[in-house]
Parts: structure tokens; C-alpha cells; sequence
């Protein structure tokens, strides 16, 4: 019932009304001084004041008691006009203000007595006390002029409370279009950064491929050619094979580069993949000089595009390291498919290193396998050659 805040204008112009209404009052007193005798006029501007400033105390600036101020007319004004009427002034002249006041402070936790109280209740004891000498016409006369005074400020209160709902509704128009501008801004900026996170991604995924395709297709070709240029002078013809050999293969190269370009799975992705696999160890072999074993354990299942072409990946930089690297001359390839998971290993008699320095190959192949959930495991000691091993998380699908 207590509010705490500063008046909005109509506050002030209904306390300006009241104030300049008591002033009009004491004015008419004073003018008509001569009527009465000295204490009479005394009384009459005690009541007037106390009949202004008891109901004050509960309704100015900063502060407003709902409760207590209807009370305070009813205790301090109501007399004043009965006091007045029978010094046979207008009655309702001087209750008029406060009965608006009383309207605009009327809510639900009040209106109950406050209506009735003013509108009917006062009306009716002024009647019966002062003019019952009257018609009834008069009566009816007195609580219609009550009930519009009343009503009018209720109605002054309903604009009030509608200018404030508005103003608060604009705050949070405004404040919900400042965080809406807030959060457009971080979707902005959060858009800009998966867009460079996802350049870069694309560039590092581009360049893996690159790396494994172009790296895995040169060395055949130069091992290829290395053989070529021994035969040339021995055999003629079957260098000539040869060469053509490897123009088949630089082909496949290039068509291999170009299909990694437009991020498309390799031309096997739908066969199985130990025939994939086989067919590249042969490949390489073919045009390299190795001797490559391919083993397949257990019931080889399918599997995603995404698995089989990392493990597709991972033989080839394996394949291309231990002949560059290592210049091994045997690499044993074994693919072993579990309940679980999936393993590629490829295992050479290379020169072998106690110390793997991660280059460009390894950092990809580690890239691709932990976006599976997998693991790369690369042993190697000087002189006994070197292991990489492939693990992939893959469930078996059951037949249904």
C-alpha cells in the first residue's frame, strides 16, 4: 500500500487542484470576516488547514500511503464539511478535490470500503444531518456529484497506470533490443571465427590429403623411374613398359589429387577395404621393388567411408615413410578386424630410428585417426625397422 517514487504530472496537477481549492476557501473566509465573530473565523481556518495537511501526511512527493489517506479524509475532511454547512457554506465546493484524490488512490485492496463509503455513505449522513428538509431529488443530487468526482479521479489513476505500464513496456522494448543487438554482435563475431575455424580446418584437411595421395603416388613413380633408368641400357623394351607403367600411374595420381580436391571418397569406397588396401600394397610394390605381405584377421564387416579412407591414408604415408625414410626392402601389412575395433598394421626392415621425429605425415595420420576416437602408435629402433599401428573404435553391425 506504500509507494515510494516521484509523482508523475497528473499527481501534481491533482495537488495543485486540492491545494488552490483549500486556498479558495480561505480566502472566502477571510473575506467574509466580518460575519463572524473572531472564533468562529479562527475555527473555520483550523478546520480548513487540518482538513488539508492530515490527508498530506499521507500523500506527497516520494511518498504515498493508499491506505491511510482515504482514512485521513474520511477523519479530517468529512467534519470540516459538515462544520462548514452548518456555517451555511457549499459543502461539496470544498470536498470535491479530496473525494478525486481518493479515487485515484482507490485499487482493489481498498476500493471495497472507499466506494461506497464516499459515494453513498457520506452523501446520505450530510443529508439526513444538515438538509433532510430537502426533496429526495437533492439527495440523489449529492451522491451523483460524489460518484463523478470519485470517478474521475479512478479514471485519472487508469491513465496513470497505463502511462506506466506503456513506459515500462518501452524499457523493455529497449532493453530487449539492446541484448538483442548484444547477442547479434556475438553471433556475428561467433560466425566469423567458425568461418575461420572452418578455412583452416578445410586448408589442414586439404593438405593432409595432398600430403598422402601426391606424397604416396611421386614415390612410386621416382622408385619406378630410378628402375628405368637400369633397364634402359640392359633391357630397352622392358623399360619402355615400364614407363608406360608409370604414365598409368601418374594418371591414377592425378586423378587421385583431383578427386581430394572436390572431396570425393576414393574410387573403391564402395568395395571392401581389405581390397583397397591390397590393391595399393600391390601397387606400390609393383613400381617400388618391395616385397609386400598382406595379411586379413578375422570376418572383415563394412565399414564408413570415413574409417576406410583414413585407413587408406595411414597405409599410404606408412608405405611411402618406410621406403623413403627407412629404404626398406620388405613391409608386412596385416589388417585385423575385432568385435570392437579395427587395426592396420604395417610393420618394415628399414633402417628404423631410436628417435621418431612427428613430420607432416605422422601429425596428419594422428589428425585422422583421433577424429575417430582412434589411436596411432609408431615403434621404432635403429636398425630393426619401424611399426605403425592403427586402432579404430568399430562396432560389428548385427544382422537383423
Amino acid at each position: 500500500m506504500v509507494q515510494r517514487r516521484p509523482w508523475h504530472g497528473v499527481e501534481w496537477s491533482l495537488f495543485i487542484v486540492l491545494t488552490g481549492a483549500n486556498l479558495l476557501g480561505l480566502l472566502y473566509t477571510l473575506l467574509h470576516i466580518r460575519e463572524h465573530s473572531l472564533q468562529v473565523t479562527l475555527l473555520t481556518i483550523g478546520a480548513i488547514l487540518l482538513a488539508y495537511g492530515a490527508p498530506f501526511l499521507f500523500w506527497r512527493p516520494n511518498y504515498t500511503h493508499a491506505m491511510w489517506y482515504p482514512i485521513a479524509v474520511l477523519v479530517a475532511g468529512v467534519p470540516q464539511q459538515f462544520y462548514l454547512a452548518w456555517m451555511e457554506q457549499d459543502l461539496l465546493l470544498i470536498i470535491n478535490c479530496p473525494l478525486m484524490v481518493v479515487g485515484f488512490l482507490t485499487d482493489r485492496k481498498n476500493a471495497w470500503w472507499t466506494a461506497p463509503v464516499f459515494m453513498v455513505g457520506m452523501p446520505n449522513v450530510y443529508f439526513n444531518l444538515l438538509h433532510s428538509d430537502m426533496g429526495i431529488g437533492q439527495l440523489f443530487s449529492f451522491i451523483l456529484n460524489a460518484s463523478l468526482f470519485f470517478a474521475i479521479g479512478l479514471s485519472l489513476q487508469r491513465v496513470v497506470t497505463s502511462n506506466e505500464h506503456t513506459e515500462k513496456l518501452l524499457a523493455e522494448n529497449q532493453r530487449q533490443y539492446r541484448l538483442i543487438h548484444e547477442q547479434n554482435n556475438a553471433l556475428e563475431q561467433y560466425a566469423n571465427q567458425i568461418e575461420q575455424m572452418t578455412l583452416v580446418e578445410e586448408r589442414s584437411r586439404m593438405a593432409r590429403e595432398l600430403h598422402d595421395t601426391v606424397g604416396h603416388t611421386f614415390t612410386s613413380v621416382i622408385m619406378g623411374m630410378d628402375a628405368v633408368s637400369y633397364l634402359m641400357e640392359a633391357s630397352p623394351e622392358m623399360a619402355r613398359q615400364k614407363l608406360d607403367v608409370l604414365r598409368d600411374v601418374t594418371r591414377a595420381g592425378l586423378e587421385e589429387v583431383r578427386r581430394s580436391i572436390h572431396q570425393m571418397a576414393p574410387r573403391e569406397g564402395d568395395s571392401l577395404l581389405s581390397q583397397q588396401l591390397m590393391r595399393l600394397a600391390n601397387e606400390f610394390a609393383l613400381h617400388t621393388g618391395t616385397q609386400i605381405r598382406f595379411d586379413t584377421r578375422g570376418d572383415e564387416f563394412d565399414l564408413p567411408k570415413m574409417t576406410k579412407l583414413s585407413l587408406i591414408r595411414c597405409l599410404q604415408e606408412s608405405l611411402t615413410n618406410a621406403k623413403r625414410h627407412g629404404g626398406a626392402g620388405q613391409i608386412a601389412v596385416e589388417l585385423a578386424f575385432a568385435d570392437d575395433h579395427i587395426r592396420l598394421q604395417v610393420a618394415d626392415n628399414g633402417a628404423g630410428s631410436d628417435q621418431i621425429k612427428a613430420g607432416f605425415g605422422i601429425a596428419a595420420m594422428q589428425e585422422r585417426i583421433a577424429a575417430l576416437h582412434g589411436m596411432l602408435q609408431v615403434d621404432s629402433q635403429a636398425g630393426e625397422g619401424t611399426t605403425v599401428t592403427c586402432t579404430i573404435p568399430a562396432r560389428r553391425l548385427s544382422a537383423l
